[in-house]
């Protein structure tokens, strides 16, 4: 009975502490400067392990003011400045564009691309999940407009910085 009880603490205790070091894993994709604060929303699917398995991932990440504050003076150009977290130094503005990466296969009627969205990256390997609205369109609005940044990481990482919001969304599949 009491090892009953301890292996199943000791399985709950395991299972949090996997949350937190997703969470944490999360914020520090983001160089510091920009002041990751807390994860408003956060969710992480493992569809299988090992070669063939597949990890998608989507953090709402709320920035420090002076952070927000930065980059939306500074931009790209102090982006690009910045080190630490785990993405590649290029920063871009968005709009981002309408290729290949971010939306698969052309329309083949039209011969376009359809407007990004975050969907297309969480579906890429067909492991995506359901996002909740209010998430799902801030961030599509964001990859469509200007006034935001948005860099690449290894393993499928995406994050865009959107000053407006005081947010970052990081997100991952592959």
């Amino acid at each position: 009975m009491r090892l009953t009880i301890v292996a199943a603490l000791a399985a709950v205790l395991s299972l949090l502490g996997c949350d937190a070091l997703e969470r944490r894993h999360a914020m520090k994709a983001l160089p510091s400067t920009l002041q990751a604060e807390a994860i408003e929303f956060g969710r992480n699917e493992v569809f299988g392990f090992g070669p063939g398995g597949n990890e998608t991932g989507f953090y709402v990440i709320r920035l420090g003011a002076e952070g927000v504050d930065l980059a939306a003076r500074g931009g790209v150009a102090w982006l690009n400045a910045q080190t630490g977290g785990r993405l590649d130094p290029d920063w871009f503005v968005t709009p981002v564009p309408r290729d290949d990466y971010w939306m698969g296969r052309a329309d083949s009627a039209l011969g376009a691309f359809p407007d990004p969205t975050v969907t297309a990256i969480l579906d890429r390997y067909g492991f995506g999940f359901d996002l909740p609205p209010e998430h799902q369109s801030a961030l599509d609005s964001a990859l469509n407009s200007p006034g935001s940044y948005y860099a690449f990481g290894r393993g499928g990482l995406v994050a865009v910085v959107v000053p407006a919001a005081g947010r970052a969304y990081v997100f991952y599949a592959g």
